[in-house]
C-alpha cells in the first residue's frame, strides 16, 4: 500500500511540474510575440488542480490493472482436454 501511496505523490509531483512547463512554454511564446511576459494566477491554479486529477487519475488505473493481473493469475491453467 506504501508504494501506491509513494507513486500517487509522485505522480502528482510530475503532472504538476508538466502542467508548470507547459505554462511557462506558452508564456515564452507570449513574450516573444508581443514582448511582456504573462503568468496569470488562473494558469497557475490549473496547473496545480489538473496535476493533481492526472496524478490520482494515473495511481487509479495502476491500482485497477495490478488488480485486474493478480485477479488473471489466480485462474487456474486449463486442462488438457486429450
Amino acid at each position: 500500500m506504501i508504494a501506491y501511496i509513494k507513486l500517487l505523490i509522485y505522480a502528482c509531483v510530475f503532472c504538476i511540474v508538466f502542467c508548470f512547463i507547459l505554462g511557462a512554454g506558452a508564456s515564452i511564446i507570449i513574450y516573444f510575440k508581443n514582448g511582456y511576459f504573462l503568468i496569470p494566477n488562473g494558469q497557475i491554479k490549473r496547473a496545480i488542480i489538473f496535476g493533481c486529477v492526472a496524478g490520482v487519475a494515473i495511481t487509479m488505473a495502476t491500482l485497477v490493472f495490478n488488480l485486474i493481473d493478480k485477479y488473471n493469475s489466480r485462474k487456474s491453467p486449463p486442462s488438457d482436454q486429450d
